[in-house]
């Protein structure tokens, strides 16, 4: 049985403090992929912001995961994981997806134009950061820098659940008695 496709997407603008926040969680899941294997067929990548573009890889994907930060959901390092609802069906044609500023397109947009324009949109999370600092030109803030690891955990967390994936679970080393194995 081939494993799920998962998409892993984390966004937003590294210029602006803790608004980096999901391309750091982003960043940290790409090395961690050769270590877990609920990571292993992932698909993970950072960008600044969601683009119609991504509609493709997400319509490719079995399960897909958005990483971003929040102003909205909690203090500063609060980590928050969600399920995402499907798009209607007519979600791409019927407005689901702003036509007239990209820059406003979210996780629930793509999923409309997967669905719209390629005929599948996954299931899906939101894995959320709250931030205190996104002024331009700012670091990000002790809080929010300590929460990438846990943002990280509930992004495996989240592939586990929507794949049937063990986000922890390691190879375990084969015992035997006099034979090594190298890894």
């Amino acid at each position: 049985m081939a494993s799920p496709k998962v998409f892993v997407v984390g966004y937003g603008n590294p210029l602006r403090g803790d608004d980096a926040v999901g391309q750091e969680v982003a960043q940290a899941l790409r090395k961690q992929k050769g270590r877990l294997p609920v990571l292993a067929g992932a698909d993970v990548t950072w960008a600044h912001q969601l683009a119609p573009e991504m509609a493709l890889d997400v319509s490719r994907a079995d399960f897909a995961v958005f990483v971003d930060a929040t102003c909205d959901r909690g203090p500063a390092g609060s980590v928050t994981l969600r399920r995402l609802a499907p798009p209607a069906p007519d979600a791409a044609r019927t407005g689901g997806i702003p036509a007239s500023c990209w820059e406003d397109l979210g996780p629930e947009g793509v999923l409309a134009l997967a669905l719209g324009l390629y005929g599948n949109a996954p299931t899906a999370a939101l894995v959320t950061v709250g931030v205190a600092m996104t002024e331009l030109g700012s670091a990000m803030s002790p809080a929010v820098r300590a929460a990438v690891p846990r943002a990280a955990a509930a992004v495996r967390l989240a592939i586990a659940a929507g794949t049937g994936a063990h986000p922890a679970r390691r190879p375990r080393p084969e015992s035997g008695r006099g034979r090594s194995h190298n890894a």
